[in-house]
């Protein structure tokens, strides 16, 4: 309930400047709990993941495909462009892929905006 308690600063990035989509060829970077600091590139866009949580399986479409820039733990970060924006929401990641999903899909999903730099 303290606002004075949270900050909108991304560690090692900054407070974002907004949102934006991204398209095949945006450079990213992103500030994860495992791998701290990390940058990509989208190398695939609207691409479809099947994920298995032991048993069900669960479809998840209109993603983006990064290179190598995560590991487990650091699913749930902000994905940001060079300029600033907010493009994505971290989902998966291995040794060789990152899962994003688009920010406008997480947005409109739980009726938010993205915090911003004054």
């Amino acid at each position: 309930d303290d606002e004075t308690l949270v900050s909108p600063d991304i560690l090692g990035i900054g407070v974002p400047i907004g949102s934006a989509v991204a398209t095949l060829g945006t450079q990213l970077r992103k500030s994860g709990r495992t791998t701290g600091l990390t940058t990509g590139e989208v190398e695939q866009i609207d691409v479809s993941v099947k994920v298995d949580y032991n048993g069900p399986v669960a479809t998840y479409t209109e993603q983006l495909l990064a290179g190598a820039m995560s590991q487990p733990g650091d699913s749930g970060s902000a994905v940001l462009d060079l300029q600033g924006n907010v493009v994505g929401l971290l989902f998966a990641g291995s040794n060789t892929n990152t899962i994003i999903t688009p920010i406008r899909l997480v947005l409109n999903a739980l009726r938010i905006q993205v915090v911003v730099g004054s």
